[in-house]
């Protein structure tokens, strides 16, 4: 009989030939991000290397929504918030949630159990993000009908309940505000778990921020890589507007010289019949 080292050496050979691998998750697929009303699949594979299945169960984070017994073709769904499980089309490798919400985001885990005598047990779990946009666009207030240059510029951009919360960002005549004039406020948060996002914009009026008389303010929310909508505004100059040459002023003008040349024409016929 052969020594400690041997033994060692034994135990090691058979982990790197897989001898001891019972039950076994090769691999399990959950779409990392996904929009709230989604149908979503989610697969697990797994091999058998000798054993037999007793049972496959899915959960979110540590609550089971779906478990399946093969042995007598049983498949249970339990009550899971934000998880609505069709059982009827859903099988032993894949199960079909007919609709996800927010509440669904977290780690969704396989895991496999074997019949007696080993009941060897595997699991596999990824991460899903559940996107629920909000319910309309980013909003823009607190803008006057025109400002000029050294006034002071307060503006707020809200964004509705969502999650995960939108980021706002402002960008000015197409160039990203300076992180110094952007003011982040707090978040609500509803019974849902959903927040809202609030921005503000603060600066001090220059000349070079009007072009053309117009200042060009966008507010941009976005959630991930699935969400991203702005609004935009233009802010006239009024001091611009005041020293533009004024439309009326110059029609009169025109208006008094295509007057003269009838009267430059009527005059010596005028002048002989007196």
């Amino acid at each position: 009989m052969g020594g400690p080292c041997d033994w060692t050496m034994f135990l090691l050979l058979s982990v790197l030939c897989g001898t001891t691998a019972g039950l076994q998750i090769t691999g399990i697929h959950v779409p990392r991000t996904v929009i709230s009303g989604d149908m979503v699949h989610l697969t697990c594979s797994f091999e058998f290397n000798g054993d037999k299945l007793y049972s496959l169960t899915w959960w979110k984070d540590e609550q089971l929504f779906f478990k399946y017994e093969p042995s007598n073709n049983r498949k249970m769904v339990y009550e899971t918030p934000g998880i609505t499980v069709d059982k009827r089309i859903s099988t032993l490798h894949e199960v079909i949630l007919s609709h996800v919400d927010h509440r669904a985001s977290g780690k969704m885990r396989c895991e496999v159990v074997a019949e007696k005598p080993s009941f060897e047990k595997d699991s596999m779990a990824a991460n899903i993000t559940v996107v629920d946009p909000p319910a309309r666009g980013p909003d823009i207030t607190g803008a006057r009908d025109s400002y000029t240059t050294g006034e002071l510029l307060l503006l707020n951009c809200s964004s509705s309940f969502s999650y995960p919360p939108t980021t706002l960002s402002w960008v000015i005549n197409g160039q990203k505000a300076l992180r110094e004039t952007v003011v982040v406020y707090p978040r609500d948060k509803d019974r849902e778990g959903r927040e809202s996002s609030w921005s503000g914009l603060q600066m001090c009026l220059r000349r070079e921020h009007f072009r053309n008389g117009v200042l060009v303010l966008r507010c941009i929310a976005t959630i991930l890589h699935v969400y991203n909508i702005s609004s935009e505004i233009h802010i006239p100059d009024s001091s611009y507007i005041q020293s533009a040459p004024r439309e009326g002023a110059s029609t009169a003008g025109a208006g008094s010289s295509t007057l003269l040349l009838p009267l430059l024409l009527l005059l010596p016929g005028m002048l002989r019949g007196t």
